[in-house]
Order: structure tokens, then C-alpha cells, then sequence
């Protein structure tokens, strides 16, 4: 990751030191808008299909919100069984305070599972991978808490994939500062085979193009540019240039392809 880079993704990468989680929680709250993430959800929870007495794990849950989610559909569908939010600290309290006890929630990180062998029927995790040291670490995990032929589903964006609009040549600066932000820009191609390697057969890996919304891109695209025009990485009046450019009528300012792994 970069010294300065993007504060939002910063934040991701370890919630608990950055002066303020609140960046974070809003930014999760945007990202709730793009439809993209309504369709891999609605197959990410097709493949997982607990059945009632059966344990849910959301790994790196944020505030919460799938996980409440999932929980209030499976009480409405008779199939109640635990949910469990695992994040860290300053998640967790968030995902509580905002959805109460219908799930689990526990303090934790994706690399120490707070949990036993063999204690989940189905985990899923989503934008979770991108940003942690070593994603190996995180699947062992989640094979190792995963019971013989449950089901595993993970979603993780591929920021090299991102397209963006306007001239190429600036287009071209910005993605690979935007990409520096992040520990893993590759992860979404990189899923399936480490859930091989790890022993899960997987069974499918879908594709989804997403546009980037106005509170999504002042974090995730705006915030890395101008850290990056601050300490010199960019040029002011050639970024403001390229801005300009992506706000005329019929521009595409841009967009990022995430890749959805089911697996047994």
C-alpha cells in the first residue's frame, strides 16, 4: 500500500488504528447502492441455502448488513440457524448497534478465526480478500472452519480490471494509483485457484461489471488522486483536466469488474 494513498482503503486494511471508522462505515453504506452487488448477492445466497440448524459465517462482515440480511430471510423461510459476523472490533460494535442480536457477532480477523474446526456449514465473504497481507492466510482459515462439503461463496473486486474514462494516457496514471491502494489488485482472478489449492472444489466463478456511484468514487477513485497529487505522484492541472472531462454530458467516468467464486 501507499504511504498516503486512500484513506478509505487504509481504513480497510486495519480499521482499528485509523483515527476514525466512520469513512468506512459510510463508504459501506454507499456501496449498498450499486445494483451489481443486489445480483451477486441474490447468487451468492442461492448457492449457499442453509438449511434450517445450519451455521452461517460472514468473514469480515462490516456493518453488518448481508449478514442481518441473511438472518431475517432464513427466520421468514423457517429455516432459522445461526449467523455469524466475524470483523474487527470497530465493526462489530457498528453491525450490533445497528442490527442487535439476530446474528452473532464476534471480534476478530480473517487470518484467526474465532471459531472451531469444522464448525460452519457455509461462509461467504465479500471485498474482504483485496485488502488483506496474505489472502492464503484467510482461505486456510475458512477451510479449516468449514465442515466437510459445506459451502463456500466469495466475491472479491479486481481493481486492475477497473476502466475509466478520458484521456487514456491520464486514465492510465490514476488506475495504477488507484490499484497501489490496495494490498491485493488482482484478487478477484486469483480466487478460484486458491480455493483449489486449499481443497474447496469450485464449482462456479461469475463475473460482475459495476459502475462506480458519485459517493463510491469521491473515496475510492477522488480520495487516492488527490493524496496523489498532494505529494507530487500527479499533476494538479492535468488531473483537474481529466475530472472535468468525466463530469461533460455522456462521459463514462468508469467502472470495476468483481468476481463471484461459489465452491464445495
Amino acid at each position: 500500500m501507499t504511504e498516503r494513498g486512500a484513506d478509505i482503503h487504509r481504513a480497510f486494511h486495519d480499521v482499528e488504528r485509523v483515527p476514525s471508522s466512520r469513512p468506512a462505515v459510510e463508504f459501506l453504506r454507499a456501496a449498498e447502492t450499486v445494483p451489481a452487488i443486489a445480483a451477486y448477492r441474490s447468487r451468492l445466497r442461492a448457492h449457499l441455502a442453509p438449511a434450517a440448524g445450519e451455521t452461517v459465517l460472514d468473514v469480515g462482515c462490516g456493518v453488518g448488513t448481508h449478514a442481518a440480511a441473511i438472518a431475517a430471510e432464513r427466520a421468514a423461510a423457517g429455516a432459522d440457524g445461526p449467523v455469524v459476523g466475524v470483523d474487527r472490533p470497530r465493526m462489530i460494535e457498528q453491525a450490533g448497534a445497528t442490527h442487535g442480536d439476530a446474528v452473532r457477532w464476534l471480534p476478530g480477523a480473517g487470518e484467526a478465526l474465532p471459531l472451531d474446526d469444522d464448525s460452519v456449514d457455509a461462509v461467504y465473504a465479500e471485498r474482504v480478500l483485496m485488502y488483506v497481507d496474505d489472502p492464503v492466510d484467510v482461505i486456510s482459515e475458512i477451510a479449516r472452519v468449514r465442515r466437510p462439503g459445506g459451502r463456500v461463496a466469495l466475491f472479491e473486486l479486481d481493481y486492475a480490471s477497473m476502466v475509466l474514462g478520458g484521456d487514456a494516457k491520464i486514465a492510465d496514471e490514476v488506475l495504477e494509483v488507484v490499484c497501489g491502494t490496495v494490498g491485493q489488485d488482482r484478487m478477484g482472478r486469483t480466487l478460484g485457484p486458491l480455493l483449489t489449492d486449499a481443497g474447496v472444489l469450485v464449482v462456479d466463478q461469475t463475473p460482475y461489471a459495476m459502475t462506480i456511484p458519485p459517493p463510491v468514487w469521491a473515496q475510492a477513485v477522488r480520495g487516492p488522486v488527490e493524496d496523489a497529487v498532494a505529494d507530487g505522484r500527479l499533476d494538479r492541472e492535468r488531473v483537474d483536466a481529466w475530472f472535468a472531462e468525466l463530469g461533460a454530458p455522456g462521459a463514462y467516468p468508469g467502472s470495476v469488474t468483481g468476481v463471484l467464486v461459489c465452491g464445495t
